[in-house]
């Protein structure tokens, strides 16, 4: 039976009398009327139950008769017995109402009204599946994504950042920065309370090319082990929609380490390094994978609309305890991270606080994408199956370009198993939505 369908619904049998009332939060709750039938079974095994745990004169464990039991036990008995008829009643109104409940080992709550052997009065509450609403992808407009560019500046930098892979590298510690260094540096947002990592022991080169203008300004003249502070801001060159984007933000830099790079010869042997027997097969490799990756980053981007298309027109309510394991699960996988601890460490009560609620926030979005992807699926009888789980890239070009593929191994094979496959699901469903969009 469908919740909203059954809000306010009186179902009954020869047991049980009861009104169904749907709570926010995918709470059901069933205000139930037992009669004498089942309070008199629930009470004679009841007084089975204390009778395996006591001991009476003259008897055996367990072999107590239930009138002595009863009599003896009265406050233990009453206790079981209302557990009993908690019991006896779910299962009843369960049979009539159809309402699945949200897992097999969800809470189920009772508060006992009043009980005797002529009855009794009490409610039931418990979490049920979400009512998940059908997407129509017609109401979804899409914007049109720009392509990056592929030219031929494009792929003479890759070439050079794959040389810089392998380079050799020197630390600097007799100097202060200067143009053409590498810096490694962490940059976090510190208007935030707490602050919020931006990069995390990230290299960069400062030069005009590669380093923002505000990030380049505040380094250069520092030493390794130095912290600056200040605004990150849009170059003046940047684009009106990049300036629109990026919002000026206060940021603290540490300077982890200062280093110089001496690179590879670009020759046949290089070549062969990267997986390819020639430079021209190199060029011709990366500027395929390039062209692969700026059709990724458009579709990417594009399910990103997507995804705040179905969060946005589609709300619905979700059981507190699926939020609530999903944050437990997502804390638990940051935990294994000895950076986040360090950081974790050092936050105050206030903070982890914050955090937490943070990662909560994210759960809960994450929980209800799970479960609009999988009713969009399902109701576009979209198939998935173990095989279309793509297999880790063998590719050395594809790995040193697109480094983001490498997904984040689980110890649990499990678990990383079923991460794929909601990430898999995620995108058809997500692909189909794009699809049946209206254009922008």
């Amino acid at each position: 039976m469908d919740q909203a369908t059954a809000e306010g619904k009186q179902l009954s049998n020869e047991k049980v009398r009861f009104t169904i009332h749907s709570k926010p939060a995918c709470l059901v709750e069933f205000d139930i009327e037992m009669f004498p039938s089942l309070v008199l079974e629930a009470r004679r095994k009841a007084a089975k139950n204390v009778a395996k745990s006591v001991t009476l004169p003259g008897f055996r464990k367990g072999k107590a008769p239930g009138d002595l039991v009863l009599k003896n036990y009265p406050s233990e008995v009453d206790k079981e017995w209302q557990q009993e008829i908690a019991n006896a009643a779910f299962k009843e109104c369960e049979k009539l109402a159809k309402i699945p409940i949200l897992h097999r080992d969800a809470k189920i709550t009772y508060k006992m009204k009043s009980h005797s052997q002529s009855g009794a009065l009490m409610t039931l509450t418990f979490e049920t599946e979400p009512v998940v609403p059908s997407v129509d992808p017609k109401q979804f407009h899409l914007k049109e994504i720009k392509r990056p560019e592929v030219n031929e500046d494009k792929i003479q930098e890759t070439i050079r950042q794959i040389q810089l892979f392998f380079a050799q590298w020197a630390k600097v510690e007799d100097r202060p920065i200067q143009q053409g260094d590498f810096v490694m540096l962490d940059v976090d947002v510190i208007e935030t309370a707490p602050p919020q990592p931006l990069f995390n022991h990230t290299r960069f080169e400062v030069t005009e090319r590669s380093m923002a203008e505000w990030m380049r300004t505040l380094v250069l003249g520092k030493r390794s082990g130095d912290t600056v502070e200040g605004m990150s801001v849009p170059d003046a060159d940047a684009s009106a929609e990049d300036k629109a984007e990026l919002k000026p933000k206060k940021v603290r830099i540490t300077i982890k380490d200062v280093e110089t790079a001496t690179l590879p010869e670009l020759s046949e042997n290089f070549a062969k390094q990267v997986g390819v027997q020639t430079v021209d097969e190199m060029r011709t490799n990366i500027t395929a994978l390039l062209n692969k990756q700026a059709d990724a980053h458009v579709q990417e981007a594009l399910r990103e609309q997507a995804s705040e298309f179905l969060l946005t027109q589609y709300p619905f309510d979700l059981p507190h305890t699926l939020i609530e394991k999903e944050t437990n699960f997502r804390v638990r996988q940051l935990m294994q991270d000895n950076e986040f601890q360090r950081y974790w460490n050092h936050l105050s009560t206030d903070e982890r606080k914050k955090t937490v609620e943070m990662i909560y926030k994210q759960s809960d979005k994450a929980v209800r994408m799970f479960y609009l992807c999988r009713k969009v699926v399902a109701d576009a009888k979209i198939k998935i199956s173990a095989q279309d789980i793509p297999a880790p890239s063998s590719n050395i070009l594809e790995l040193l370009i697109n480094p983001q593929k490498l997904y984040h191994h689980q110890n649990n094979a499990e678990i990383e198993h079923a991460e794929a496959y909601s990430r898999l699901m995620l995108e058809k469903a997500e692909d189909y939505v794009i699809a049946g969009a209206t254009k922008a």
